[in-house]
């Protein structure tokens, strides 16, 4: 009996530019592996212009591990271990999933077995030489960027004001006026949002053609280039760190390019800035759990908290949610649309509190869920029968015309043109059937159960009174897709309108596997 084999190949951008590692290679090179070891290749996995640093955003792995569940196949083979992985510790986690079901990994080039003590520790070794592979070339990159830095050239961006060529900044005059504009305004009195607001009302794009927002301008005040200094290294590792990676001392230098604004007016700005860091005691200690998932009932924008005193010399305070463009963007993107926070929130913890009360309601919208799965489902499933027949179909014309080759010894030369062709198509197809396989076995296509959804409700309704305001949020987040609210003149006539909930009962998840709405009141 054949060993079942899947096949699973990578390439990144970069691999594919610089050195030649085609999926086509790959894949050319595993199968003939395979057939001179008479193994049977059941599945091939591929994930194009994807990089091996994580696992996340890669379908073709992710697939082949849903489908070493299912025991599809019992060994995979790669062409390098550095396909599967850079990062050792998700080699060794994707690894031991696999053996986890019985399947045993092999790489083409690094040739040992990873079943043993001495295979594993093989392994290890050999994730550790990627990882260290990886981390050098990152680091050998970052070295010549920094020199370059310091030696005030330009790394390449793009940054209002300055077009990059040739990794030189050139300044664009329409676009400096801007900027100078933007300093102008700073200095002049105006905050982060008043000049966003006033930009935006004027007609104003950023440089991607996007509406200013607060970040977009602080962005601006805060970048020392526009003084004709270089700035390298301010984030380190922002992927893996976000905030927590900002460089305290990053390069600082003057470069050699032209500046937008002079010096004085740099050092203006960075004098002001100090004074409005240094703020005031946090008298409001509120939450806002529903941050976000309420959407504005005009731009459909994520809803963020806002408080306003009640009256001037008190320190109590009324709790909003008003629009993320308004706050962020300004007036001439969208109105603030104030929805109250307590009548919101109440409206919202009971609704969901009611549904593990009343199972009727929420099988009703399990139901409808199930059955708007099966209108979407249709029609992949109604393509995946017709190119299944297609199959077929071109399997018995294959064959038709290999009898006659083989019974005829004078058969016309058009027929091997015409099998050649025939060949071509019948990849297509097989290559159709399993991205639509691949679409039917998402889990955004799957009926859900009335159990599934009622479990997690109810241990959601008797959690989240317990966790901290913090925590609540985050559990709202992972069970609310959207809340959406009726439009009205003022904060009280903005009611919720409906909670959509998503039910994520799926074995992965990163997937959502559907959505469902809890009718109003």
């Amino acid at each position: 009996m054949k060993t079942k084999v899947a096949l699973y190949v990578r390439v990144s951008t970069e691999d594919q530019a610089e050195n030649g590692y085609s999926i086509d290679a790959q894949l050319n090179t595993l199968r003939n592996h395979c057939e001179s070891l008479g193994k049977s290749i059941v599945e091939e996995y591929i994930d194009k212009g994807i990089s091996g640093k994580s696992i996340n955003g890669r379908n073709g792995l992710k697939r082949l591990l849903e489908d070493a569940k299912k025991g599809k196949f019992n060994e995979v083979i790669v062409w390098k271990i550095s396909r599967l992985a850079r990062n050792t510790i998700d080699l060794l986690k994707i690894v031991e999933e696999l053996h986890k079901n019985n399947v045993i990994f092999r790489s083409y080039s690094e040739n040992f077995e990873t079943e043993t003590p001495m295979g594993k520790f093989a392994l290890q070794m050999m994730g550790a030489v990627a990882e260290l592979e990886r981390n050098t070339i990152v680091d050998n990159v970052k070295l010549g960027m920094t020199q370059r830095a310091k030696e005030g050239k330009w790394n390449g961006g793009s940054m209002l004001g300055y077009a990059s060529k040739d990794k030189e900044l050139i300044i664009i005059e329409d676009e400096a006026n801007l900027v100078r504009y933007i300093f102008d305004l700073y200095i002049g009195g105006k905050g982060y949002k008043a000049i966003a607001n006033k930009l935006n009302h004027e007609g104003y794009k950023t440089k991607r053609n996007k509406a200013f927002s607060i970040n977009s301008v602080r962005t601006i005040i805060t970048n020392p280039c526009y003084a004709g200094f270089i700035r390298f290294n301010q984030v380190e590792n922002w992927n893996e760190k976000r905030r927590k990676g900002t460089n305290k001392t990053p390069v600082i230098v003057k470069g050699e390019h032209k500046p937008i604004i002079s010096e004085d007016i740099w050092e203006k700005a960075k004098s002001i800035l100090n004074q409005k860091s240094h703020k005031p005691a946090k008298t409001f200690t509120g939450t806002f759990p529903l941050t976000t998932l309420l959407r504005c009932p005009i731009c459909g924008q994520g809803m963020i908290g806002h408080k306003a005193k009640k009256n001037k010399n008190g320190n109590e305070y009324i709790r909003y949610y008003q629009c993320g463009n308004f706050h962020y963007k300004g007036s001439s993107v969208c109105k603030s649309h104030l929805v109250n926070a307590d009548i919101a929130e109440e409206y919202v913890f009971k609704k969901i509190e009611e549904l593990t009360s009343k199972p009727s309601v929420l099988k009703g919208i399990v139901e409808r869920v199930n059955r708007e799965i099966k209108t979407h489902k249709q029609p992949i499933q109604n393509n995946l029968n017709y190119v299944t027949k297609s199959i077929r179909d071109n399997e018995k014309s294959i064959r038709k015309l290999m009898t006659i080759i083989e019974t005829q010894d004078n058969f016309p030369q058009l027929i091997l043109k015409r099998i050649e062709e025939l060949e071509i198509k019948q990849n297509e197809l097989i290559e159709k059937k399993k991205y639509l396989e691949f679409e039917l076995n998402k889990p955004t296509v799957k009926e859900i159960s009335f159990e599934q959804v009622s479990n997690i409700l109810s241990a959601f309704s008797k959690i989240l009174p317990t966790l901290p305001p913090e925590q609540q949020k985050d559990f709202l987040h992972s069970i609310i897709n959207k809340i959406t609210v009726y439009k009205g003149n003022s904060p009280s006539k903005r009611n919720i309108k409906d909670i959509e909930l998503f039910f994520d009962v799926s074995s992965s998840p990163n997937y959502v596997l559907t959505y469902g709405t809890v009718p109003p009141d």
